[in-house]
Order: structure tokens, then sequence, then C-alpha cells
């Protein structure tokens, strides 16, 4: 950020502000179903990991610096605390999105490999409040009573919180994600480039 090309102006911060939004649509699409759903609850990563490849890999050719996909994981940090997230899930997103900043900007951004790595690392933040809910459960069961969520909900959670939901739960996410990130590469040479939306 030092650099006068890698300061955010205006214009990064308007398109920063309606990717913002673009992500958190994706999120609740892809993953709001699976959250409703106390025995499918496990499943919110991999389904919001489903549709943001494309959004992500758009947005960091739209604005190539590290503040602004930092300034993605404190807005949606925000806006999670003010719905009443758990903080595990607000803070994994903030802390996964500085990290995806952080290894994509190695490269300046232009290297596909990294880019994909940097949006994997995105996706684990969608897995900070179940981390939280397996390592220490009753901190996270007592936090998300005091948020109205019905015991029933967290009763048939537990049921289902099993080891192998949780791998299935980091494996299946990794894996959406690289399925979704490639998607969104494939789309950056092609249509996007094609189109004109990038140089």
């Amino acid at each position: 950020m030092n650099k006068k090309g890698d300061k955010l102006n205006a214009r990064d911060f308007i398109i920063t502000g309606i990717f913002s939004v673009l992500f958190l649509m994706a999120v609740m699409i892809g993953g709001g179903p699976f959250a409703a759903i106390p025995s499918l609850t496990f499943y919110f990563p991999i389904g919001a990991a489903v549709l943001a490849g494309p959004i992500f890999m758009l947005f960091i050719a739209k604005v190539p610096k590290r503040g602004a996909l930092a300034i993605v994981g404190v807005v949606e940090c925000i806006l999670g605390t003010l719905t009443g997230m758990h903080w595990g899930l607000n803070f994994g997103i903030l802390i996964c999105s500085i990290i995806a900043a952080v290894i994509a900007g190695f490269e300046n951004f232009k290297n596909q490999k990294l880019n994909l790595v940097a949006y994997i690392v995105y996706c684990i933040g969608a897995m900070g409040t179940y981390f939280v809910f397996y390592f220490n459960r009753e901190s996270w069961i007592s936090f998300m009573l005091q948020k109205g969520t019905e015991q029933s909900y967290i009763d048939v959670m537990s049921s289902v919180a099993t080891g192998k939901m949780m791998l299935i739960m980091i494996v299946g996410t990794i894996i959406v994600a690289s399925l979704s990130g490639l998607l969104g590469l494939r789309l950056m040479r092609k249509q996007f480039v094609k189109a004109g939306i990038v140089e």
C-alpha cells in the first residue's frame, strides 16, 4: 500500500462496496438454505463456496489491491456482527480475507494459481463458527442461545456433529471452492476479457 498505484481511490471503494454485496448474496443463496436446517448446517461453508468463485476472480481483477479484499472482509464481519452471527464466522471471514489478500498479492493478483489458493482460503473463513462449535461447544451454545437460537436447533445440530461431518465440511469446502475458483478463472480468460469487463 506504499506505492501510489496500490492506493485505493474513490472508484475502488465503490467497486469494493458493490462486490461486498455480491459476495453476501452468493453466500446467502448458496449457503443459506443449509444453515436454516440444523441437520444440514455443517454444509453451509460448502454451499457458500459454490457461487462466489467467479465473483472473487472478477473482483481482484477489477481492484488488484490488497486493501480491497481486506475491506470486503471487514464489511462482512461488521454486517455479520450486526445481524447476530456468531463471532467465529465473522472473524473467520475477516482473518481469511486478509490472508487471501496477502496470498494473491504476492504476484500482484496476476498469478492464477495463487489467486485460486487465495479463494480457497477465503472460503475457509465461513467454517470459523463451526470450528468454535467443535472445540468450545459450551461457549458456542451459550452465545447462540443468547442470540435467540432455539435449543431444538442446537440439539439436532449437536447430534450430527461427528468427526466425519467435520471432515466432510473441510474437504467438501476445499473441493467446491477449487471448482468454483477454476470456473471463475475460466470465465476470466474467455467471457470477461472478451466482453471487455476486464483487460
